[in-house]
């Protein structure tokens, strides 16, 4: 019994450090960070006409001049670039960043559903890229 037990917790905090390392290595979000934010992800919405990146903005003042630029969402090949929608006199369907750290949005156009759900994408924020984001 008393084997079993020191076994069962070596795995268990194995199983923790491999969590810690992982979550540490995450190209996503250590690229990312570098623009003050962190993706939440990509969805596809509007029966795949449109995508919408959710992002958290982790430091104020680097998104706050980072997100000022051009900002698109890129797929993985030699496909164009997405752009962010813009809705006549409301202009481009993306929040400014906030303080708060509450989940924030961009919405993308998807013409000809070129994006699909399970590729990977690429936000570009000026010359700065935030490869291998997922979309679901």
């Amino acid at each position: 019994m008393k084997r079993s037990s020191v076994l069962v917790l070596g795995l268990a905090l194995l199983g923790c450090l491999g969590c810690q390392s992982r979550e540490a290595q995450d190209p996503v979000q250590s690229a990312a960070g570098e623009q003050g934010i962190e993706v939440l992800g990509v969805q596809l919405m509007a029966d795949g006409d449109v995508a919408r990146l959710n992002y958290r903005v982790v430091d104020y003042e680097k998104a706050k001049r980072s997100l000022q630029g051009e900002v698109r969402l890129l797929l993985e090949g030699p496909e164009r670039p997405l752009g962010i929608l813009s809705a006549g006199r409301l202009g481009p369907l993306r929040q400014r960043p906030a303080r708060a750290g509450r989940p924030q949005f961009m919405i993308f156009m998807n013409p000809g559903r070129n994006l699909r759900k399970g590729d990977r994408v690429i936000l570009a924020i000026g010359d700065a890229r935030i490869p291998g984001i997922l979309v679901s």
